[in-house]
C-alpha cells in the first residue's frame, strides 16, 4: 500500500479544467503536472521547510479540484448512509489530512522521474466523465501506467478528481475495502473505525519515511 500511496499524491491531484471537453481535460493534466512538480522544486530550494508548510504548500494545488467529499463518501461506501452527520465530518477531517500528509512526504522524496501523456482513448471519453492516460517512468527506466479517473462538476463547471488506478490497482477500491476491514475489526463501531484509520495511515506514513532514512 505503501508504494501505491506514494504514487497516488502525484496523480490525484492534478486538476482538468474545462466546459466537459476531455481533449481539454487532458492538456490541463499535463500542466497541472508540470506546474505542481515546479512548485516542489521551488520550495526544496529555501533553507528550512517544515513538514506543515509542504502539507500546505500541497493542499493550495489540489483543495480546491480534488473532490474528497465524492472520495469521502465513496470510501466510506454502505456505511456513508448509516453513519452520523458528525462521523461523515470526522472522516472526512480523517481521511482528507492523511492524504495531503502522504501527498506531501512523498512529493519531497521523489525524484528524477518522467511523466508520459498517453492519448485519449473515444471509448472511456464523455463530457461528464474522462479518463486520462499517463506513465511514469523513474531513473531506473520502470514504467507505472496511471489512468485518472476525472468528472466534470456540473454545479462548479470544472473537472475534478474522484479516483486513480496504478499498475491496475484501483486506488478508491483499496481505500474502500481497507476502510471496511477496519469498521469490521471493531465490531461495526464507526467511530472506532474512523480513530483506527487515523493510526493506520500514521503507521504506514512513518515506516516509508523511516525506510527512506535508512536507505
Amino acid at each position: 500500500m505503501k508504494v501505491f500511496l506514494r504514487l497516488l499524491l502525484i496523480f490525484v491531484m492534478f486538476p482538468a479544467w474545462g466546459e466537459g471537453n476531455p481533449e481539454d481535460a487532458q492538456k490541463l493534466v499535463d500542466e497541472r503536472i508540470h506546474a505542481l512538480l515546479a512548485r516542489i522544486e521551488q520550495l526544496k530550494t529555501l533553507p528550512s521547510v517544515d513538514e506543515q508548510q509542504r502539507i500546505l504548500a500541497v493542499e493550495e494545488v489540489i483543495g480546491s479540484v480534488v473532490d474528497f467529499k465524492r472520495i469521502t463518501r465513496r470510501v466510506m461506501a454502505k456505511y456513508y448512509k448509516k453513519s452520523s452527520k458528525q462521523q461523515k465530518i470526522d472522516f472526512y477531517t480523517v481521511f482528507k489530512q492523511t492524504l495531503l500528509n502522504t501527498y506531501a512526504k512523498g512529493l519531497w522524496e521523489f525524484e528524477d522521474y518522467k511523466i508520459r501523456l498517453k492519448p485519449l482513448k473515444n471509448a472511456h471519453q464523455s463530457q461528464r466523465n474522462t479518463l486520462v492516460e499517463i506513465e511514469v517512468i523513474t531513473a531506473s527506466g520502470q514504467v507505472f501506467p496511471v489512468i485518472q479517473s476525472l468528472f466534470f462538476h456540473k454545479k462548479q463547471q470544472r473537472w475534478m478528481v474522484q479516483n486513480v488506478i496504478i499498475s491496475g490497482v484501483n486506488i478508491g477500491q483499496l481505500f474502500r475495502d481497507q476502510f471496511a476491514r477496519l469498521v469490521s475489526s471493531n465490531h461495526g463501531d464507526l467511530d472506532l473505525a474512523i480513530q483506527a484509520w487515523s493510526l493506520e495511515v500514521k503507521a504506514v506514513d512513518k515506516s516509508a519515511v523511516e525506510e527512506v532514512e535508512g536507505a
